[in-house]
């Protein structure tokens, strides 16, 4: 039966061959799995695979099935991913090399990078003696006004702009060395990736990324404390003020609801401390930045690297979030 049917399609292929006027013949299957062949498509095979075949019988063009909006887009998808993957690997080849090129050894990678902190923590050293000399300006300018009131006068409208400017640039200097410890951390970071990617060109495994870290000093982010909503730096900035008030051993300058500034140290010994409420220009998140300072001189240095100076220090974050006790606040 099986060879009868065979031999019936056969004859009928070579009947439809032998017409001169087919022009094309075609071969598809139906929904049921059937083999027909046909000198005319039927309508509803426009859209399924099927051959074309020339007089002798020889398949000359394959015609696949539409593909459906969803696979379309599938493919697009796909392409996109796939020529996005050919761009990082090219990426990656090109910063391989030049990460080749550049350094010689892992010793490079690290001298290279403290070289870059070096230079980050000297403008942050010119910024923080920039603090101290506004510090300065702002205490004669903010006892110059008073004394005028005291008097019955009105201070100048330049002497109140340039109190405004002064508190102004404060802050500004204060957001400065946020923004530079946070370019020393993406510089650590980057260290600790660099090292990872040679040791694997290199196939070395001696120092770990981590080791870096000892030889870097103390950030100032120690003293930062980001704030998720305005509601949480709301009491962050209470503890915070009442911890800067009860440290410093200056007289207060500034008391507003986003600056905390307690005059600068004309003694030794002295502690001047400022609280700022900084926006982030990155993420627009607020962040709490305490700074304490001592007099910028030999005795002042030693005073502020002491045991009790670190101890007030280290401690305000712990105090503000509430770990542990306030330091006791030294004598002087």
């Amino acid at each position: 039966m099986r060879f009868r049917l065979s031999l019936l399609l056969y004859l009928s292929l070579l009947l439809l061959i032998s017409q001169p006027a087919i022009a094309k013949l075609y071969k598809w299957v139906d929904d049921e799995g059937k083999t027909h062949y046909t000198d005319k498509l039927p309508p509803e095979q426009a859209q399924k695979s099927r051959s074309e075949l020339n007089k002798e019988g020889i398949e000359i063009n394959k015609v696949d099935r539409a593909k459906s909006p969803e696979e379309i887009a599938q493919e697009k998808e796909l392409e996109r991913l796939r020529k996005k993957q050919e761009k990082l690997i090219e990426k990656q080849k090109a910063e391989d090399r030049v990460l080749l090129r550049t350094f010689r050894s892992e010793d490079d990678i690290i001298m290279a990078m403290e070289g870059k902190l070096t230079a980050i923590d000297v403008m942050i050293g010119i910024t923080k003696s920039n603090i101290n000399q506004s510090k300065m300006q702002l205490a004669d300018m903010q006892s110059r006004a008073a004394n005028l009131e005291r008097m019955g006068k009105k201070p100048s409208k330049k002497l109140v702009r340039d109190i405004a400017n002064t508190r102004k640039q404060l802050k500004n200097n204060y957001a400065s060395i946020i923004s530079k410890e946070k370019d020393k951390e993406r510089i650590k970071n980057k260290t600790d990736s660099d090292l990872k990617r040679f040791r694997e060109l290199q196939k070395l495994n001696t120092k770990r990324p981590q080791e870096i870290e000892r030889k870097v000093r103390k950030s100032q982010l120690d003293y930062v404390i980001p704030c998720s909503t305005a509601a949480l730096c709301d009491t962050y900035w209470e503890k915070g003020k009442e911890y800067a008030l009860k440290h410093a051993t200056t007289k207060s300058e500034i008391m507003s609801e986003s600056v905390i500034m307690t005059a600068a140290p004309r003694k030794d010994n002295e502690i001047s401390i400022t609280l700022s409420r900084i926006e982030n220009d990155e993420d627009k998140e607020e962040h709490i930045f305490f700074d304490l300072q001592c007099k910028d001189s030999k005795k002042g240095k030693a005073f502020c690297n002491g045991e009790d100076v670190q101890k007030i220090k280290n401690g305000f974050k712990d105090y503000v979030l509430g770990g542990t006790k306030s330091p006791t606040n030294r004598q002087q």
